[in-house]
């Protein structure tokens, strides 16, 4: 998916110019597309109803929608657009008017090619929060939110699994506004930092002025702290007591992958969230990321593996044509031959899927107390 995500990115930047002022050019050329490359067919009535219109009664009439796509029949979430050079500030009250009238839907989209607002309902329920759990500017330098489009394709779409994204989202754009407001200078270190400098009297408007060039220089000075640390390392031969960067953690499409495949064996019934590490691909129940599923480990690589927190006398059963070892305490290793094998995990995944969430309804203990 993400070279075909890539590709769309270029023909957004080469499209975006040549379709202003225009919406149904904006929804052909750059909005459409998109759907297109997460599996779904826009010419199908049954899965995607273009200019839907709901019954508000006979006190109110509203515009259709332009998108609303379909599970059995009834709108699972909605997608309204306006022409790329319009901006999407302002025109998200007739989205919120259907995402009120389906309680199944708990997704809202307001887009115009090129910028993509997705609205879920985690402040009150049916209603359509105001502030967008993920946005994305596809022209900008930012890379498109990955994580969340993968639980956007037809394939994988379970409305339990984006809410719960979402309200994981929610909840770090709220700690990051906190962290943000925490770390402002406070009116007395700015007078600290400009004693010496600011000639004026101190007062509540001068403070205030100097707050943006304090904090600014507060940035320059740890970036020359840490360039100081770095070239003094380097010079007295030192550098191996600093502690070594982090490996950056890169989620490969083989591990993604491999998490949809989790998703299909286990069923809409048997959500499950990831969380990739420098070490393995950690598949666990929602919200819960100490309960594991299983660990997918060197997936792209030659000698995939799989690890459960099954005992492997009970693992080994359901899975004959696999080899499965004790690995830890509680837990087993499945090697495989390729990543194509994981399709034949489905009856153990879903064994230890049932155990996991009983155990954790009854205050069992999780992931921590089982690892070796």
């Amino acid at each position: 998916m993400r070279d075909a995500i890539a590709a769309y990115v270029k023909r957004v930047r080469e499209f975006a110019d040549h379709v202003k002022g225009n919406e149904q050019a904006t929804k052909k050329s750059l909005i459409e597309p998109l759907f297109t490359i997460l599996g779904y067919d826009l010419n199908d009535p049954r899965e995607c109803v273009p200019e839907h219109r709901e019954d508000f009664g006979r006190n109110r009439s509203a515009k259709p929608v332009d998108y609303a796509f379909m599970q059995e029949g009834k709108p699972v979430f909605y997608v309204e657009a306006k022409p790329v050079d319009r901006r999407l500030s302002g025109h998200d009250e007739q989205l919120a008017d259907y995402f009120a009238k389906a309680p199944g839907s708990k997704l809202g989209i307001l887009t115009n090619g090129v910028h993509w607002r997705f609205f879920t309902d985690l402040e009150n329920d049916n209603v359509m929060d105001r502030k967008p759990f993920v946005e994305w500017q596809v022209l900008s330098e930012e890379p498109p939110p990955w994580d969340f489009l993968t639980l956007l394709q037809k394939s994988q779409f379970n409305v339990e699994l984006i809410r719960t994204f979402a309200q994981k989202r929610w909840t770090q754009n709220l700690l990051v506004e906190e962290l943000a407001r925490l770390l402002e200078p406070a009116p007395e270190f700015i007078k600290l930092a400009i004693a010496n400098i600011e000639t004026r009297n101190l007062k509540e408007s001068v403070v205030e002025s100097w707050k943006p060039v304090v904090k600014a220089a507060i940035g320059e000075w740890a970036k020359q702290q840490r360039l100081s640390t770095a070239l003094s390392g380097a010079a007295t031969g030192c550098v191996g007591e600093a502690k070594p960067p982090k490996k950056p953690i890169v989620t490969s499409q083989a591990e993604l992958d491999g998490f949809a495949t989790v998703q299909r064996l286990l069923g809409p019934n048997r959500p499950v969230e990831y969380e990739d590490t420098p070490s393995f691909f950690k598949i666990h129940l929602p919200g819960k990321a100490f309960w594991a599923v299983c660990r997918l480990e060197n997936f792209g690589e030659k000698k995939p593996r799989v690890r459960l927190p099954l005992p492997a006398e009970t693992a080994a059963p359901l899975v004959p044509s696999l080899s499965v070892v004790p690995s830890g305490q509680r837990w087993c290793r499945i090697s495989l031959n390729d990543i194509a094998e994981l399709e034949l995990l489905g009856q153990v995944l879903c064994t230890v899927w049932d155990q996991r969430w009983a155990a954790y309804g009854t205050g069992d203990e999780g992931e921590e107390a089982s690892e070796e």
